[in-house]
């Protein structure tokens, strides 16, 4: 049992020290890449990167999650021109595709004891002080277990 415990974890970390491979160094072309083709891919990766603003992430996150979004509601569709623009701004050429699917939620909801006394459940959660999108409820899909 050991034995192959041991094994086990030698192959993992094996496997894991071959492909946990960082930028090449030495000038060492990255695996798939020519000489060349490497040095240039390296280049683009550094220009992304430097592209990347931790403040533009956290301010797109508070606008794409703002209020409720799900599929077919207005706010999704907003969020998709939006991040349509974003690829656009870019220089991305982008579209937005419409796809009729299948997304059934409840026309009623009860939650109901009937014995030993009749009780029905609210099925509404109240407004948290300080969160500003739990009282969203007109947006909101209402509460259910599928």
């Amino acid at each position: 049992m050991i034995k192959t415990t041991l094994r086990v974890l030698t192959v993992f970390l094996l496997s894991f020290a071959v492909f946990a491979q960082s930028a090449p160094s030495g000038g060492k072309p990255i695996m798939g890449y020519s000489a060349q083709r490497s040095g240039d891919q390296i280049s683009r990766e550094g220009q992304f990167d430097s592209g990347l603003k931790a403040e533009n992430l956290r301010d797109w996150m508070k606008r794409l999650s703002a209020r409720p979004h799900h599929l077919g509601s207005p706010y999704n569709k907003e969020n998709a021109e939006f991040i349509a623009s974003l690829f656009r701004s870019w220089g991305y050429e982008t579209t937005l595709e419409e796809f009729e699917v299948l997304f059934p939620t409840p026309n009623t909801r009860l939650v109901e004891m009937t014995a030993p006394e009749k009780f029905t459940l609210r099925l509404q959660e109240p407004e948290v002080p300080g969160d500003s999108t739990s009282g969203q409820q007109s947006e909101q899909l209402p509460t259910y277990n599928a």
